[in-house]
């Protein structure tokens, strides 16, 4: 089997297991799918109304304009479209007059989640030549840190981690094999990614440095490869500025110069320990396996010491980044939110530390972390983190997001872990006749903003959705349900049999 194949046959394992287990509900950033939405139907990115019910995002013409960036809202449109013509089509009318339309935005979350997979396997294969590492590291990706939970909702961050992802393995390889084209692709999709997420645009900066001293020995190549990079991020730049600038009336301000949560504010060190070793956001506690990739750093350094430093860098400067907010956690989110797009960095160079047989520490806890780190996401995959914190706030006096930050009875593994003990036996007595599922209405209005929490007894999978709707009955919605992760397992044990065939250890 080639890497190519094999990172085709990843994809369509991390692809199928998404679909079975993504929300594609009401979860979405409702300021970006609003500019999907006007650029799907009248071509224009400022949104309908206010939102956020916040004056920083009022425009120099009076329209209200999303604060996040525009690539988000571009990559949604396909799907809004998709959604719309399905609809059509069908003659489906479920829930709100938009919750086809949200689901199928946030369905483009899922697509961007499942494509890091087959990057980071063709990433970790080039830096370290073993199958089974490189397999180890996509799919600890894929299924080991939070990039699973976020794969089901509609926010930047899936999309935000594949591009700046792609964008260090295209700049890598564009350096490594002296493809000038690569090179020029992975400026591109720097750019992208600095117009999905505006802190992105400071990646520029370990990787422009990292080209620089790859080639040091020869100066008129290492300009020539600076501009080839350098300039597609300089037009996105440009294009980010006039983007501001038309509707904000400056070409720094992204609607965010104006709200207090987007300051920064926080004292370093107390963001820090946030985002490190909060029971509510620590990025060790949420995606354990990212304590492993600390460690594999080092393997890596011994064996490619400028690949580790730039994975290093581009991790703390988001991480000090984040760190400095005011909403340093990214606001009511399953984990650190804001720090998925580092997590390819952190799961990457575990491959380097293959075979383990040669290394006795790794054989035993790489795969307590492994395991671990899926068992911390299933929480998260069952259970719409927001229902759960909502529900609890509600009945809890004094509740505050801070709680939720320290408090480990209000953290989301917490509310989500015993919501998932509860739901499980419920959810499969009301699939197998059992006992009678909560009533729920059908129907409502787009304005209502608590349609989605009398679904809260639900586990946050689509087709139980659908079931709950009474558009399936419980044997198709488990049918399809569970139909593509079939085809997952079917394409694990295929590859996992060409391997067996061809004598090559996963050891």
């Amino acid at each position: 089997m080639t890497s190519t194949r094999i990172a085709y046959t990843v994809l369509g394992i991390v692809f199928c297991v998404y679909i079975t287990t993504t929300g594609g509900s009401f979860a979405t950033d409702l300021a970006s799918y609003e500019v999907t939405k006007n650029l799907a139907q009248r071509g224009s990115v400022a949104m309908s109304y206010n939102v956020l019910a916040t004056d920083a995002e009022r425009g120099v013409d009076g329209r209200y304009y999303a604060a996040s960036g525009l690539a988000h809202s571009v990559f949604g449109v396909p799907f809004y479209f998709g959604s719309r013509a399905v609809q059509q089509v069908l003659g489906l009318r479920i829930g709100k007059p938009e919750t086809l339309d949200k689901a199928a935005v946030v369905l483009g979350s899922a697509v961007a989640g499942a494509l890091c997979a087959p990057v980071a396997f063709l990433f970790a294969w080039r830096l370290s030549g073993s199958v089974a590492g490189s397999l180890v590291a996509a799919f600890g990706l894929a299924f080991a840190t939070t990039l699973w939970p976020y794969s089901k909702f509609g926010h930047t961050a899936p999309l935000a981690t594949f591009l700046l992802l792609t964008a260090t393995y295209c700049t890598w390889i564009g350096v490594r094999t002296s493809r000038a084209s690569l090179l020029a692709l992975g400026g591109t999709l720097l750019g992208c990614a600095l117009l999905t997420r505006h802190e992105m645009g400071l990646m520029a900066l370990p990787l422009g440095v990292w080209v620089v001293v790859e080639s040091l020995e020869r100066r008129p190549r290492c300009l020539r490869r600076l501009g080839t990079f350098g300039l597609p991020v300089a037009v996105a730049v440009g294009i980010w500025m006039w983007y501001n600038f038309a509707r904000f009336g400056h070409p720094l301000d992204t609607g965010l110069l104006r709200d207090p949560n987007a300051q920064f504010d926080t004292p370093l060190l107390v963001g820090l320990y946030g985002l490190l070793a909060s029971p509510g956001r620590s990025l060790f506690l949420y995606a354990p396996i990212a304590g492993a990739g600390v460690l594999a750093l080092k393997v890596l350094a011994d064996r490619d010491r400028s690949t580790a430093m730039l994975f290093s860098a581009q991790v703390v400067m988001l991480l000090l980044v984040y760190a400095k907010l005011h909403q340093w956690d990214g606001g009511e989110s399953y984990g650190p939110r804001y720090l998925v797009p580092v997590l390819p960095f952190l799961t990457i160079p575990i491959a380097a530390c293959f075979p383990i047989a040669h290394r006795p520490r790794w054989q035993w806890l790489l795969p307590i972390l492994f395991v671990l780190s899926v068992l911390v996401q299933l929480p998260g995959i069952l259970v719409d983190y927001s229902k759960t914190q909502l529900a609890f706030a509600r009945q809890t006096n004094g509740y505050s997001i801070r709680m939720s930050r320290y408090s480990w009875q209000a953290t989301p593994l917490t509310l989500n872990l015993r919501a998932a003990i509860r739901g499980v036996p419920r959810n499969a007595a009301y699939l197998l006749g059992i006992a009678m599922p909560p009533e729920v209405r059908t129907a409502g209005q787009e304005t209502e903003r608590d349609f989605s929490q009398q679904f809260a007894f639900s586990l946050d999978f689509w087709w139980l959705y659908l079931f709950y709707l009474g558009v399936l009955s419980a044997g198709v919605a488990l049918g399809l349900g569970f139909l593509p992760l079939a085809i997952a397992m079917w394409l694990f044990w295929s590859l996992f049999r060409s391997f067996r065939g061809h004598g090559v250890s996963l050891g």
